[in-house]
């Protein structure tokens, strides 16, 4: 009997150190959690948001609720407090992030002074919240502080001991303060954490411009990470970026999430160039090396403002463009690393790249890409042309991305308005054929729901008049070209 009972201790034994060490079989059989992250504070949930969200089915639901700044040596909110109740049965976490001013003003600030300001500020988010029938499950700190680690690590502990169970403290961990030795007794003061993957560093120049973050690294730094021993959940994040440059393409500064579809519709700046950039390369030679982002170079070409910025004739703007093959590979590189510590992943979005939409078809097995519909109508003896994308994605941003091509039977073409086309070129027709015209408008790109017009007055040549219309789209993912049949757009008789 004896030598049973030992030969059991031994096999379980066995089994403990085999899976603690990775060897053995994962703890986690099921699909990986998944979390939303609304980065949009006093977020209003849409009718689209809310068939998004309840595709995506996330376990936690991570809500901006502002920000922290720094009023001399007062702590307080950077804009108003407004809450916002969710339509689904998911845990509940606000998160708070800092203003720049606070995150450089925090390793001054007295730790004694701060934790009771800190404190006494969450307390009053969550009161605010309860006053408006919001309750949540627990707080996230989105803190860049890297630079004060071991200050952060004692504030959270006193903050963790002021709060009251069972209300979770969480916060965000990039993958950099692994290389900078973050403390372990830091991770351990967190119910769990949010690793990002991305980096949110500023290049130095053009030419230093690179993917926001290596897919090929995302199963290594999991594997680190698992080893502290704390729960935790990947970041799946897409977020474009625009940057202003010099006369010697030097990054002067960052210009925030502006799109640069209206940098181009909005503002007037000419579109110079656009190159996909690889994983392992800034200009991607290779298909497969595609990291789903573009670099996307602007040109002012009038003075303009741009949030806060004056552009004069001839700044330069770079930008780095996302699209949904990004997320895709990150999600890709989560869900194929095995682990025995539990971990899900956050969807991070701030409405301006992927709408949660675009997320949620994305996550449920969706292939996402442009689809253009072409439209015609007669408006003072105007042909006028109406092409909308009605896919789930934009366009790819590069020169000619979409192409519109008209047949025009009966009728002579006596003027055209481009409107919204960058380009248009009217084919030379044979003496056998001078009765039809063929022209053919190019857009640098296209946005979801985005409409682009185009007028053509015509005059009767004979008694009937039908006019044809064909497109073609660039996809941005696997840069294959999209094409639609040719149809009908208008038949007129005398």
């Amino acid at each position: 009997m004896d030598g049973h009972l030992s030969i059991r201790w031994l096999i379980a034994c066995g089994l403990a150190i085999g899976s603690l060490s990775g060897c053995g079989l994962p703890e986690r059989s099921r699909p990986l959690e998944r979390a939303v992250w609304i980065e949009r504070a006093a977020w209003t949930v849409t009718a689209d948001d809310e068939r998004a969200l309840r595709l995506i089915g996330p376990r936690k639901i991570f809500l901006k609720l502002g920000d922290l700044d720094v009023d001399g040596d007062r702590l307080r909110w950077a804009s108003d407090l407004q809450p916002r109740a969710l339509p689904l049965p998911s845990e509940l976490i606000f998160v708070i992030g800092g203003t720049e001013r606070f995150v450089e003003r925090l390793p001054q600030l007295s730790e004694v002074s701060l934790v009771e300001q800190l404190v006494a500020l969450l307390r009053e988010a969550i009161e605010r919240a309860k006053q408006v029938g919001v309750s949540c499950s627990g707080l996230h700190l989105d803190l860049p502080v890297s630079e004060s680690a071991k200050q952060y690590e004692r504030v959270l502990a006193r903050v963790r001991a002021q709060l009251p169970r069972p209300l979770t403290l969480s916060a965000t961990i990039p993958i950099a303060w692994e290389q900078e030795r973050i403390p372990l007794d830091l991770l351990r003061r967190l119910d769990f954490f949010v690793l990002r993957v991305v980096s949110d560093e500023m290049p130095r120049d053009l030419a230093s411009l690179r993917a926001s973050g290596d897919v090929r690294e995302i199963g290594s730094w999991i594997r680190r990470f698992e080893q502290k021993g704390v729960p935790f959940y990947v970041e799946g994040r897409v977020q474009g970026q625009c940057f202003l440059l010099d006369p010697e393409e030097k990054i002067v500064s960052a210009l925030g999430t502006i799109r640069p579809l209206d940098l181009l519709r909005r503002f007037g700046l000419r579109f110079v160039e656009s190159y996909p950039l690889g994983v392992a390369e800034a200009r991607m030679r290779i298909p497969t090396d595609f990291s789903g982002e573009y670099v996307v170079l602007l040109e002012a070409q009038a003075t303009s403002r741009v949030g806060d910025r004056v552009l004069r004739s001839g700044d330069r703007l770079v930008c780095r463009l996302p699209t949904a093959r990004a997320l895709r590979r990150q999600l890709e590189a989560i869900e194929a690393t095995p682990g025995i510590w539990k971990r899900g992943y956050t969807l991070w979005s701030s409405g301006e790249d992927l709408p949660l939409t675009q997320i949620a078809f994305l996550v449920r097995g969706g292939a996402l890409g442009p689809k253009l519909e072409v439209k015609g109508g007669v408006q003072a003896s105007s042909l006028v042309l109406r092409v909308e994308n009605v896919g789930q994605q934009e366009s790819a941003l590069m020169p000619r991305a979409v192409e519109v091509r008209l047949r025009i039977e009966g009728a002579v073409v006596r003027r055209i308005d481009p409107g919204d086309f960058a380009e248009v070129v009217r084919e030379p027709t044979s003496d056998q054929d001078a009765a039809v015209v063929h022209l053919t408008f190019y857009a640098d790109g296209v946005g979801v729901g985005e409409v682009l017009r185009a007028a053509v007055k015509i005059a009767p040549r004979g008694a009937n008049i039908r006019i044809f219309a064909s497109s073609r789209v660039r996809d941005p993912d696997d840069f294959v070209t999209l094409s639609g049949p040719e149809v009908e757009i208008l038949s007129r008789s005398r």
